[in-house]
């Protein structure tokens, strides 16, 4: 079980960040375009996947539809708390859960409103009419508005990664580790998807999962630090 203060440990937030200045580095890199390479048919000028059924369907709409029932599951269990007595206790880690897995998807899609970065099919390199600009490259105008960075749909798998969040808090390490490997292998499994399609690069995947995470992290201390004491009101109880 956990102790009243339940401090952060120093990986969660060293991980990302040396992650992130990895991702910096590899911008000067062909590693993106290389990768999407794989994936690209130069003779018909199109990534040949874009359209299959088990990508495009199953993969980039059912999965998502599956992981927004479930936060909404957890959303009506933290409502179902204030009838059932029995379940008070697990009221504040439910909600945890359902804001986490509310929360670091539409972060990453607020970030794509700003940050104005092509899909892969929409480069000149791949059948397109934009050209390729680095990350914190402006772009010319006149060109249509990138909405392709971080990657959307790979939150939807890191979303699980609150699970990993939860069970950490719970004290279960075990089940812990085993959220942490299946929320990361949702999130690239899913951005590996929609790499083969043509709409992400591999960073964009893996900046998803960074901002994910990010937002956890910082959803996880506002909701299980505790809050100071206010003089004078110790022995008070409502």
């Amino acid at each position: 079980m956990p102790t009243e203060r339940d401090p952060l440990p120093r990986i969660w937030l060293l991980a990302p960040l040396a992650l992130m200045a990895v991702l910096i580095a590899i911008e000067n890199t062909g590693i993106d375009s290389t990768v999407s390479h794989w994936f690209f048919d130069g003779g018909s000028r199109s990534f040949p996947l874009r359209q299959t059924f088990l990508l495009e369907t199953v993969l980039h709409y059912w999965t998502k539809y599956s992981v927004i029932l479930i936060t909404c599951l957890f959303a009506a269990a933290v409502g179902f708390t204030y009838l059932a007595p029995a379940l008070r206790p697990r009221r504040r880690l439910l909600l945890f859960i359902a804001l986490a897995m509310t929360l670091a998807p539409l972060v990453v899609t607020a970030m794509k409103q700003v940050t104005d970065r092509p899909c892969p099919w929409d480069l000149v390199e791949f059948g397109g009419a934009a050209p390729y600009t680095h990350l914190f490259e402006a772009r010319e105008q006149p060109h249509a508005r990138g909405l392709c960075f971080p990657a959307g749909h790979a939150s939807t798998g890191f979303a699980l990664l609150a699970f990993f969040f939860a069970a950490h808090r719970e004290g279960r390490h075990r089940l812990a580790r085993a959220a942490l490997l299946a929320g990361l292998l949702a999130g690239l499994a899913l951005g590996l998807g929609r790499i083969a399609q043509g709409a992400h690069f591999v960073s964009h995947v893996l900046w998803s999962g960074v901002v994910c995470w990010l937002v956890m992290v910082g959803l996880y201390a506002a909701v299980f630090t505790p809050r100071p004491a206010i003089a004078g009101t110790s022995g008070v109880r409502s």
